[in-house]
């Protein structure tokens, strides 16, 4: 596992450590956990013994009448105020330990751009999908990082795993889930990584989306990579799997690379046309008021100036032109 160095600039606000000097690490006892969690030990316990930690829902299927694009349905898992609490108190310490170098997903400094700038200047690239990749985290995976790289003491590891799962696996609307799940998973994402370094190609992961990328991939880099997967209890989604050549687009995670640059994807430019003709009462406006097209429009071209800074003055426009049309109408003047 490469770590990543902190940043001279950034010491003092933020420093990264070696997992052994981590608050969370070896402690030994409920008591001393409580203490770093900033809980007493009848708060921690009281969450233990709760029925009522976690809100459950469905987010049904969602059609974006802009972009063209639709979502799944899919069930949320998100923890209430106090244990959402505990989660980003956790949060906090696990991301000051170093992380993997492949790793761009729940790390401070770390976006879905720098997973793709990993890769833009490669020939070929492959993607792969972890299926379910939350919902595969399961209890005993979480355990295993508390006990086993963090070494806290079993019951410490137990009441961690307690207080950081649900129904045996990780919770999907948790700030801690990506970062946790990350560590939990790290003996198959350093398998993957040496799958990687095998065949001289680069390995990134960000949350379930895994890229490899380098002058050639392999035939037989995705049957490695499903294998390897399969041997931690994972599945990779066999539908999802895409190989790009030379010369193609490449789509990596929310972005494309064409040429060697990093670019805004087809999907979000038809989002902005879209919005805009809906402004502009060319098309119809599916519902949405004028200041909430004005607020979707500054949003998409925000994201898009992030990827490629020839959009930050369309950027500037569609925020300026937000808090013209959010801002309070003058009366008439008084004679």
């Amino acid at each position: 596992m490469r770590p990543r160095a902190s940043s001279a600039k950034n010491r003092k606000s933020f420093e990264f450590h070696a997992i052994n000097q981590s608050a969370l690490y070896k402690v030994t006892s409920p008591k001393k956990l409580a203490t770093i969690l900033n809980r007493t030990e009848l708060t921690i316990n009281a969450l233990l013994q709760s029925d009522e930690n976690y809100r459950e829902f469905t987010l049904l299927e969602e059609h974006n009448p802009f972009s063209q694009k639709r979502k799944k349905a899919r069930l949320v898992q998100t923890p209430n105020r106090e244990l959402r609490s505990v989660h980003q108190r956790l949060l906090k310490l696990l991301q000051r330990i170093q992380y993997p170098e492949y790793a761009h997903a729940g790390v401070k400094k770390r976006s879905y751009r720098s997973n793709a700038q990993a890769h833009q200047n490669s020939k070929e690239i492959a993607t792969f999908d972890l299926t379910n990749y939350y919902g595969s985290v399961k209890s005993h995976h979480v355990y295993d990082f508390f006990l086993k790289q963090l070494k806290c003491a079993k019951d410490v590891a137990g009441i961690m795993t307690r207080l950081s799962t649900h129904k045996n696996c990780v919770p999907t609307g948790s700030p801690l889930s990506p970062l946790l799940a990350l560590h939990s998973s790290l003996t198959m994402f350093e398998d993957l990584e040496s799958l990687a370094n095998k065949y001289g190609l680069i390995f990134t992961c960000y949350v379930d989306d895994l890229t490899f990328s380098g002058s050639t991939i392999p035939p037989s880099l995705e049957r490695e990579a499903v294998s390897i997967a399969r041997r931690h209890g994972h599945s990779i989604n066999k539908r999802k799997t895409r190989i790009f050549k030379e010369h193609q687009p490449k789509h990596v995670t929310g972005t494309v690379i064409i040429n060697g640059k990093i670019t805004v994807p087809y999907a979000r430019m038809l989002t902005v046309r879209r919005l805009q003709a809906a402004i502009d009462g060319k098309i119809e406006s599916f519902g949405f008021n004028e200041i909430k097209l004005h607020e979707k429009l500054a949003g998409v071209l925000n994201e898009a100036s992030y990827l490629d800074p020839k959009f930050r003055s369309k950027a500037l426009t569609a925020r300026a032109n937000l808090i013209q049309t959010t801002a309070p109408q003058a009366g008439p003047a008084l004679p």
